[in-house]
C-alpha cells in the first residue's frame, strides 16, 4: 500500500502542477502527438502568418513600376484687398470669392534605380522568410520528436523499476521463507528488504521525470496527454550504414536549413547594396497633369473656368542630402561582411553539430548491440539456472535473480534503441530530411 500511494501521490501531484486543472488522460503515438500540433500550434501560426506578410512586400515592390495616379479636388475661399495699384479704376476696393481646382496626375517611372531593384529585393527577403520558416518547422518538429522519445524512456524507467520492485517483493519472499527453514541469516533478508526499498524510491524518481518529460511533450500535443503509445517490442532497428551513406558532410552543406537561410540573408545583403546604391543616381519620369479650375468672382472681373493639361519628362538628379545616401551603402556593405561571417559561422556550427550526432549515432548504436548480446547471455542464464532449480542444485533467489536481470535488460535495449531513434531523428533534422510516417513507422508507435 505505501508504494502504490505514494507513486499515485508523486505522479498526481506532477500532474497537477503541470495542467492546473483535471484534464483527460490520453496516450498518443507519435504520428498523433505530430498532427496535433500541426493542427492547434500557436507556433506553426506563427510562421504562417509571417510568410503571409512577407508576401505581401513582394506584391509591394512589384507596385514600384506602376504608374502612380492621384486625384485631387481642393476648394480654397479667396478675400482680395487692394493695397495700392497704378490703375485707378482699381484704386481701392476689396472681395471675397471662392476658387475649385481639381488636379488629375500620372507620373510613370522610366528609370529609378530604387525602384527597379526593389522587386529583386523583395524577392530575396521573401526568400529569407521562407528559409527561416523552414528553420522553424523544422526546429519544431524535432523538437516535438525528442519530447516524444523522452516520454518514452522516461515511461521505460518506470518499467524498469517496476520490474525491480516485483524482482525484489519475490526475492524478499524467497528469503524470508529461507530464514524461516534456517537456510539464511536475517542479515540476509534485511539487506533485500533494503533494496526492495531502493527500487520504489527509484520508481518515485521515475514518475517525477516523467512528469518533467511530459511538460515538454504537452507544449506541442495538448495538456490531456498523459504518455505515449509507444511498444518497446515493435522498434526497429536504426540503419547506420545507411546514415553514414547518404548523410555526408558535402550533402549537409546543401541540404542545411540553417545554412540555406544563412546564405538567403547574405543575398539579401547583396541586394541591399545595389539599392543603397541606385539612390545615387538620377531618375526620370513621365509626366502627365490635367487640371481644371473654377473662379466664382475676383476683385478685378467676373468668375473663370480654365483647363491645363501638361505632358512632359522630369529628370531628377541627386545632388547633396547630408551624405546620407553615401553613408546608407556603406551601411549595406558593412550588413553583406556580417551576414558573409554569418554564413561562415553556420556553417562550422552545422558541421560540428553533424560530427557530434554521427559520433552519438555510432555510440548508441555500439551500447545497444552490447545490450543485445547480455540480453542473449542472460536468457541463457535464465535457462541454466530454471534447470539447476528444476534438478534442486540451485535456490530459488538464484533463479528470480536471473530472470530480474533478464527483465531488466529487455528494457535496457528497448531504452537503447530509442535513445538510437533520437539520435537520428536530430540528425535528419539537421538535414531539414525529418519524415514523420517513417519515422514513426520505424519507432513501431
Amino acid at each position: 500500500m505505501r508504494r502504490s500511494g505514494g507513486g499515485a501521490l508523486v505522479a498526481g501531484l506532477a500532474v497537477l502542477m503541470l495542467s492546473g486543472q483535471a484534464v483527460r488522460a490520453e496516450s498518443v503515438t507519435l504520428m498523433q502527438a505530430y498532427t496535433r500540433m500541426m493542427t492547434a500550434g500557436i507556433e506553426t501560426g506563427i510562421i504562417d502568418a509571417d510568410l503571409a506578410a512577407s508576401a505581401e512586400g513582394v506584391k509591394q515592390a512589384k507596385g514600384q513600376r506602376l504608374p502612380r495616379v492621384q486625384l485631387s479636388l481642393q476648394y480654397d475661399q479667396i478675400q482680395q484687398e487692394v493695397i495700392s495699384s497704378d490703375n485707378e479704376t482699381y484704386a481701392e476696393g476689396s472681395s471675397q470669392y471662392p476658387k475649385v481646382t481639381f488636379n488629375f496626375s500620372v507620373r510613370q517611372p522610366i528609370y529609378d534605380a530604387v525602384r527597379f531593384r526593389a522587386l529583386p529585393l523583395a524577392r530575396a527577403q521573401d526568400a529569407v522568410r521562407q528559409a527561416d520558416a523552414e528553420v522553424a518547422r523544422n526546429r519544431i518538429v524535432r523538437d516535438m520528436i525528442v519530447a516524444y522519445f523522452e516520454v518514452a524512456q522516461a515511461q521505460m524507467r518506470i518499467r524498469r523499476a517496476q520490474a525491480i520492485i516485483d524482482g525484489r517483493a519475490d526475492y524478499v519472499r524467497s528469503v524470508e521463507e529461507d530464514v524461516a527453514a534456517g537456510r539464511r541469516e536475517a542479515d540476509v533478508l534485511i539487506r533485500a528488504q533494503g533494496d526492495s526499498f531502493a527500487a520504489e524510491s527509484d520508481r518515485m524518481e521515475a514518475e517525477i521525470g516523467l512528469a518533467e518529460a511530459l511538460a515538454g511533450l504537452q507544449r506541442y500535443a495538448g495538456l490531456d496527454v498523459t504518455g505515449v503509445a509507444l511498444d518497446g517490442a515493435r522498434l526497429g532497428v536504426v540503419d547506420l550504414a545507411n546514415i553514414d551513406r547518404s548523410m555526408t558532410e558535402a550533402a549537409l552543406l546543401s541540404m542545411s536549413p540553417d545554412l540555406q537561410s544563412a546564405r538567403a540573408a547574405a543575398d539579401v545583403g547583396k541586394r541591399q547594396i545595389a539599392s543603397a546604391r541606385g539612390a545615387l543616381q538620377p531618375t526620370v519620369d513621365l509626366v502627365l497633369d490635367f487640371e481644371h479650375q473654377t473662379t466664382e468672382g475676383s476683385l478685378f472681373g467676373g468668375g473663370s473656368k480654365t483647363q491645363t493639361v501638361t505632358g512632359g519628362a522630369m529628370l531628377t538628379v541627386p545632388i547633396y542630402e547630408g551624405g546620407i545616401r553615401k553613408s546608407r551603402v556603406r551601411e549595406a556593405e558593412a550588413g553583406l561582411r556580417a551576414a558573409d561571417l554569418k554564413v561562415q559561422q553556420t556553417e562550422r556550427a552545422v558541421l560540428a553539430r553533424y560530427k557530434a550526432l554521427i559520433g552519438a549515432a555510432r555510440a548508441t548504436a555500439a551500447r545497444s548491440g552490447k545490450l543485445s548480446s547480455q540480453l542473449r547471455l542472460s536468457e541463457e542464464s535464465v535457462a541454466a539456472a530454471q534447470e539447476q532449480f528444476d534438478a534442486g542444485r540451485a535456490s530459488e533467489g538464484v533463479l528470480l535473480e536471473q530472470r530480474l536481470r533478464r527483465d531488466t535488460l529487455r528494457l535496457d535495449v528497448q531504452s537503447a534503441r530509442l535513445q538510437q531513434f533520437r539520435v537520428q531523428a536530430e540528425l535528419y533534422a539537421l538535414f531539414g530530411a525529418l519524415d514523420m510516417k517513417a519515422i514513426s513507422a520505424q519507432a513501431g508507435s
